[in-house]
């Protein structure tokens, strides 16, 4: 990659902020103009440069963020690639206009189209520096949008890179503006008034975030935090649930919005689940494991370890940190029943590193009450041999996404479906129909049929007797259930309409 080692932050005044702005819209307004098709083609050949530029963006997020290849690869690249094959096959469809028949006037139809929002603020996360950027701003570009894209000031030499490769495809100078900087930025850029903000970090942030936008007001798209838990129910493959859960608490060192941060275990099989687990936490090796990005997350871990060493829970794994770059990966449970740990900070709170809670359940019932107490409603996953079972407690659980025998995680590389939370996880969604729809404003289109004559509407002025006649017959026609009692009143409401138009006619 050609991407800057050292992007210099923006140092600007307001003003020239400001001029930003005015370009950026200024160029949104000629590419508003090309046709779906024309956008999406014109972002194809990103597919190319993704592919091309592998090694080299796998190598940029291994010394910037310090994720392992394999995740730099398959959770990043493989995401991108993924956003762009399905925006650029899908977007034309579903950004096209469709027509709405009106059965209480026929006279009448309607287009429902989606309009492209005109300019919007991306600030993005170190954690996932490549794939959440770029999959939101390229949402952004196909549905006509201009971008200003903010990315953590801890890996902006990614944020740097999605800039270079979209100046590959040619786009309207000024379309797309990378500017770099911390959360004063952020702040400066919203005071700009951008016409949607779209925001992936902490909770404490996001309503930093939301109060700003308030004050003009700008709509928001939040995916904020989460303690994401996963439940194993008695009747699970215990090897294929301790192996994903495994995965699912540590991968890119924990560092995942998404990540395992409590496990709920069916009591009988409580201690045969603990046991298992922490044979595969102990051998989880280096080559596993990302280094601690963001150095202020070690006061987060610390508080979380001294709470648990202080409540004296169990540590089956873990408990301190492997060298100044890593944190060992911990398993904690209560003594002796185990759930006084749901007390604990690391299992309330999101400690964004890889530490994980074990608590017992007594039934379905009661691990549903136990995942729902949580403040977050990112993901879940639910472990059982029984696909009704799993599908019934799945349906219980108040969060955005569930996965099956499977890590909820997982379905953040999927274009396809949509991606976010409830609670204090967010709200609104990226990836997905839903996704692209957020980059969108709606607008309704309705008028009368070619061919047709107009004429003064019977609910238009005066108001009078025979008007009030007329729409109380019309009201009981739409609350007809069967079409012989609706054609009857139908009928009753025709005649009290030509009273109308004779006695009282329309002004």
């Amino acid at each position: 990659m050609n991407a800057p080692k050292n992007p210099k932050w923006l140092l600007a005044s307001q003003s020239e902020l400001t001029l930003r702005y005015r370009l950026a819209r200024q160029a949104q307004q000629a590419w508003a103009t090309r046709t779906v098709e024309q956008r999406a083609r014109q972002l194809e050949p990103l597919r190319r440069l993704l592919d091309e530029r592998l090694e080299s963006l796998a190598d940029l997020m291994q010394d910037e963020n310090g994720k392992p290849r394999v995740e730099a690869i398959g959770h990043e690249v493989a995401s991108c690639i993924g956003a762009v094959n399905y925006l650029c096959a899908k977007a034309p469809e579903l950004l096209s206009p469709r027509q709405v028949s009106l059965p209480w006037m026929p006279n009448r139809r309607a287009t429902v189209a989606h309009k492209p929002l005109g300019l919007v603020l991306v600030i993005s996360p170190w954690n996932m520096p490549l794939s959440i950027p770029f999959s939101q701003v390229v949402s952004a570009l196909i549905a006509g949008n201009a971008v200003i894209l903010k990315p953590s000031e801890v890996t902006p030499r990614i944020g740097a890179a999605i800039g270079e490769l979209l100046e590959h495809c040619q786009l309207p100078e000024n379309l797309v503006t990378v500017l770099q900087g911390d959360g004063a930025l952020g702040a400066r850029l919203i005071a700009e008034g951008p016409d949607k903000i779209f925001f992936t970090g902490s909770v404490a942030t996001g309503r930093k975030v939301m109060a700003a936008a308030a004050v003009h007001p700008i709509p928001v798209c939040l995916e904020l935090g989460g303690v994401d838990a996963l439940i194993v129910c008695e009747d699970a493959d215990l090897d294929l649930a301790s192996s994903a859960a495994t995965w699912g608490a540590t991968f890119n060192s924990g560092q995942i919005c998404a990540s395992v941060e409590r496990i709920l275990v069916a009591q009988p099989i409580m201690a045969r689940f603990e046991t298992l687990l922490a044979r595969k936490f102990e051998r989880l090796g280096p080559e596993d494991q990302g280094r601690i990005t963001l150095d202020r997350q070690r006061a987060v871990y610390d508080r979380h370890l001294d709470d648990a060493n202080a409540r004296e829970l169990t540590f089956l794994a873990g408990g301190g940190y492997k060298d100044e770059d890593h944190l060992e990966p911990a398993l904690i449970r209560g003594v002796p029943r185990g759930d006084d740990v749901a007390a604990s900070l690391v299992h309330l709170e999101e400690t964004f590193g890889p530490m994980t809670t074990l608590l017992p359940f007594r039934s379905d019932k009661d691990a549903a009450r136990l995942h729902n107490a949580s403040r977050f409603g990112l993901t879940a996953s639910v472990f059982s041999r029984s696909r009704p079972r799993a599908e019934a407690l799945a349906k219980e659980l108040k969060v955005g996404l569930v996965s099956i025998n499977d890590i909820a995680a997982t379905l953040h590389a999927f274009g396809e479906l949509p991606w976010g939370g409830v609670g204090e996880s967010g709200f609104g969604r990226s990836h997905g129909e839903e996704g692209l729809m957020e980059f969108t404003r709606t607008q309704v289109l309705e008028q009368t049929r070619r061919g047709l004559f107009e004429f003064k509407r019977p609910w238009w002025y005066p108001y009078d007797p025979t008007q009030l006649e007329m729409m109380k017959r019309f009201t009981q026609a739409m609350a007809a259930d069967s079409w012989r009692d609706r054609a009857w009143r139908l009928g009753r409401t025709a005649h009290a309409a030509l009273k109308m138009f004779k006695e009282a006619p329309r002004r």
